[in-house]
């Protein structure tokens, strides 16, 4: 159901599109998105479990638990310590908003709206950061090698096992990361509307001030600053590097938007990047990713309105000697 939602037939991207521009048309005439048979399996499934663990006082460490405690006025905000807002550098800082301590009504229908959004937004993303990751690991031995090391220095420590901690303290690990969601960001487009009327002045000679006006959309193009030589130099090329603690401190502010920013960032960059963390490291201390006869040279991307290979993203595997 998830690949339903995430891999959109030609008609619900029509759609997509048509809600983007005329959102009120399709909130009056309750139009929905995605197919009705996809959003009532989950609509079922989250009030089921809400029901479920109502009825038999079940709690478990999950987003829902959390909505429910909300609901019941027993979840409070934290101040996160410095230590742990450390994920990585592609973290985004929540934004304080919601913070002001006004109530509102959370019904099994808001819960479950705010499940399905969380569960939508991490499903196809964080597969692609992997994919695109994988690729470019087995392309470059080196990278691979490099990552490697530092992972078989955490794990020997820990008997194989890496901590919270020590997860947060790879910092080539973190670099890898970064850079793929530099060259390959999931949400390559971000869409904000303007709450006021705000002048961009001109910059050279041949140029003239404009003004955005209030309620404009603005499409904000993260791929395209990606690439942009003037803040990454010789941008196709995926290098780590570019992240080490010598060279991050010289990315401009506003050139690396892998997870929006500002109030209406994306308010999973912590879990998602924990998620693709552990999965490689745990997928790297056993296996060598490597190239086999399908992989594609050079990776070419498809021209839809997913991030993905064209001809897919074919790699192997191959048990590392030491195990």
């Amino acid at each position: 159901m998830g690949s339903r939602m995430t891999k959109p037939t030609g008609f619900n991207v029509i759609k997509g599109i048509l809600a983007a521009f005329f959102p009120h048309v399709f909130e009056f005439f309750r139009i929905p998105i995605f197919p009705s048979f996809v959003t009532k399996f989950f609509q079922d499934l989250i009030k089921e479990t809400i029901s479920v663990r109502e009825k038999n006082n079940i709690i478990r460490p999950d987003m829902i638990h959390l909505l429910m405690e909300a609901r019941k006025g027993r979840l409070q905000h934290e101040t996160i310590s410095s230590f742990y807002q450390d994920t990585g550098f592609a973290t985004v800082e929540e934004s304080s908003l919601g913070k002001s301590g006004k109530k509102m009504e959370l019904t099994d229908d808001l819960i479950t709206a705010q499940a399905l959004v969380f569960f939508f937004a991490g499903f196809d993303t964080s597969s692609t950061l992997l994919s695109f990751l994988s690729y470019h690991l087995a392309v470059d031995q080196k990278i691979q090698t490099t990552l490697q090391k530092e992972i078989d220095n955490v794990t020997k420590l820990g008997d194989g096992r890496v901590s919270y901690e020590e997860l947060l303290k790879m910092k080539y690990l973190d670099q890898v990361i970064s850079e793929t969601l530099r060259r390959y960001p999931p949400g390559f487009m971000l869409t904000r509307i303007c709450v006021k009327d705000y002048k961009i002045e001109a910059k050279r000679n041949d140029e003239v001030d404009f003004v955005l006006d209030k309620g404009t959309l603005v499409g904000i193009p993260v791929a395209g600053i990606h690439l942009d030589p003037r803040y990454f130099p010789d941008p196709e090329k995926f290098d780590p590097d570019r992240f080490g603690d010598e060279n991050k401190a010289n990315i401009i502010p506003g050139s690396f938007l892998p997870f929006g920013s500002g109030p209406r960032n994306c308010i999973g960059s912590r879990f998602a990047l924990l998620e693709c963390k552990t999965l490689v490291v745990s997928l790297l201390s056993k296996f060598d990713i490597i190239v086999i006869k399908k992989t594609p040279f050079p990776l070419l991307l498809s021209k839809t309105f997913n991030l993905a290979g064209r001809e897919g993203i074919w790699l192997g595997l191959k048990k590392r000697e030491k195990f």
